[in-house]
């Protein structure tokens, strides 16, 4: 036993590391806000001069910036810098006015007593959005304490919706006027509500197995009972250390961020995946390349233990049950010390519920004892964690579109087939036999990870279809190439992810200038019906390039290669 609880710091070493790695992404690429907007306040005569410094590849919107006024201060109506851009933005999802490089503002000072609130929203071109920043000057220009009142602000330039901001972004609330103490019952509360939330459901399986092996020793159960609140508290630790890191370096994060990473995603399909196969009795315990998931979550020792108790924070992290939104709100403005504080009580009051059943007297003489029917129940319990995977290939296909389930599925099924029966080292006869069927099964696990786990952000360079605008683009000399294509067209999509798509595809399209156009006939269409029909075909995928100098369309075979693709488009 005192083995097993030597391996919970490597656990969680590996827990820290894998949370730590999206804060080095976020703390290399952005910088923190006050340095990405550097913002100056002068008064000069009766007006009042907002200056910001801009970082090169950031911007500033223009509509997202006023100032809100309180304890007697006026100021009249702003006019601004006029070096302002449009650009499509992708948070708003349409064409912003916004400054690059300095954005200057000036408003006219109507009295002289009072305090300002300068509020501003900017982005950087690589995709984070700052949340709102607000900051306090008195009416002279002068830096005030980065505080709001919670008195209504009057605002030169209209009202903010929801209330005053303060420094964080966070729209001002009562949390503010919670105490420690409260924050603290508020925590426990939260966490123990949260054992109700439908995304802990699937948990709830691994924990009745624990009972069930537990319930016969009573000491042994409250052993465990222990470890797995300490998984659990430290788990939570460990995502509020990287919450609280990531706003501190300026980026807008809140609970259950690291479900937005799709790569996360794809690991806890991976996971779940495997843990429903385990408990279905589909890997057998003997089997150790796969058993790695089943292991850490069924074995009796402290680590499996341990382990469940940190897969139960990271599937709860979705989830806010009622309570938990005031004592997260409080937790992040208070300082990291206190806020860590709240969170491991948020832990703890999850965990509760099960540290406290092992120490029920009558349990023990309730539960039946091991048998036949641990198995029956431990596959039953497998289909939580079934559904749990479609729901999280649900979440995944919401962050990469539908290319992610192709993927997903075909590496799920390749893992299935590396766990295959058939393949088990110990069904063969011989060692070249066995080696073989090592090397099969490594290299299926292999491919399986590479599918599972590509999830490069997509970029879709493709406009869709239109008659008048690739007339248009004929009529201009600019080449085109046309795809039609269906999601169910097999052939389609492997000619898709094989040449149409990569690093090599999109440089080279930009190299050359061509304009790409996709039709979509997966669904009845009659303006791509009559497209097909065009070219004399019957089906897709079809792929046709129209040169920018007037020449014949050239019409491409249905199975296409990289090499294809160069020589076409560099041929023009």
């Amino acid at each position: 036993m005192l083995k097993q609880l030597a391996k919970i710091p490597t656990l969680c070493v590996f827990l820290l590391i894998g949370l730590m790695g999206t804060v080095n992404v976020v703390a290399s690429e952005f910088l923190p806000v006050d340095e990405a907007f550097e913002l100056t306040v002068e008064r000069n005569g009766g007006q009042l001069s907002l200056h910001w410094d801009i970082a090169d590849e950031y911007y500033l919107y223009r509509d997202q910036h006023r100032v809100n006024t309180r304890d007697g201060a006026e100021v009249g109506e702003g006019v601004l810098s006029f070096n302002v851009l449009e650009k499509y933005d992708e948070t708003f999802k349409e064409i912003m006015p916004v400054y690059y490089g300095t954005m200057s503002a000036d408003y006219p000072v109507l009295t002289d007593q009072g305090i300002v609130e300068v509020v501003y929203q900017g982005c950087a071109d690589a995709g984070l959005c700052y949340p709102p920043q607000t900051r306090v000057f008195d009416i002279n220009g002068n830096a005030m304490a980065a505080q709001v009142s919670g008195t209504t602000a009057n605002s030169a330039a209209g009202s903010v919706p929801g209330g005053a901001f303060d420094t964080t972004g966070q729209v001002g609330s009562g949390v503010v006027s919670l105490s420690l103490a409260l924050a603290l019952v508020f925590a426990l509360l939260g966490g123990l509500l949260l054992n109700l939330m439908p995304c802990v459901f699937p948990v709830l399986s691994l924990k009745a197995m624990h009972l069930a092996q537990w319930g016969q020793d009573t000491d042994h159960s409250r052993l465990h009972g222990w470890i797995y609140t300490l998984g659990v508290v430290l788990s939570f630790m460990a995502v509020a250390s990287v919450l609280l890191l990531l706003r501190h370096f300026g980026a807008w994060v809140g609970w259950g961020f690291q479900l937005q990473s799709p790569y996360f995603v794809a690991g806890l399909i991976l996971l779940f995946y495997v843990l429903a196969l385990a408990m279905a009795g589909y890997v057998e315990v003997g089997q150790r390349l796969m058993g790695a998931g089943q292991t850490l979550t069924q074995k009796p020792g402290a680590s499996g233990t341990f382990f469940t108790g940190v897969l139960a924070t990271l599937v709860a992290t979705p989830c806010t049950a009622p309570f938990m939104g005031s004592a997260i709100g409080f937790a992040l403005l208070q300082p990291p010390a206190v806020g860590l504080l709240i969170f491991a009580t948020m832990g703890f009051g999850m965990a509760l519920p099960i540290l406290a059943i092992t120490y029920l007297p009558g349990l023990a003489r309730r539960l039946p004892k091991p048998g036949a029917w641990m198995n029956v129940f431990r596959q039953l319990m497998a289909f939580p964690l079934f559904a749990t995977v479609l729901w999280l290939l649900w979440v995944l296909i919401e962050i990469q579109g539908t290319t992610a389930l192709l993927s997903v599925g075909v590496g799920l099924i390749l893992l299935t087939m590396a766990i295959w029966p058939a393949l088990s080292v110990s069904s063969a006869n011989g060692l070249v036999a066995r080696f073989a069927k090592s090397g099969l099964r490594v290299a299926l696990v292999a491919l399986a990870f590479v599918m599972v786990f590509d999830q490069r952000p997509q970029v879709d360079i493709w406009q869709p279809y239109d008659a008048a605008m690739l007339d248009s683009y004929q009529m201009l000399g600019q080449p085109v190439f046309l795809d039609v294509t269906a999601a169910w067209c097999i052939t389609c999509k492997a000619n898709e992810h094989v040449a149409l798509s990569g690093d090599r595809f999109e440089t080279l399209v930009k190299q050359q200038g061509i304009q790409l156009m996709r039709a979509d006939w997966t669904k009845p269409s009659p303006e791509v019906d009559a497209l097909i029909a065009r070219f004399d075909r019957q089906g897709v995928p079809l792929y046709a390039y129209f040169p920018g100098d007037g020449g014949p369309v050239q019409l491409l075979p249905q199975v296409l290669t990289p090499g294809l693709i160069e020589r076409t488009f560099s041929a023009s």
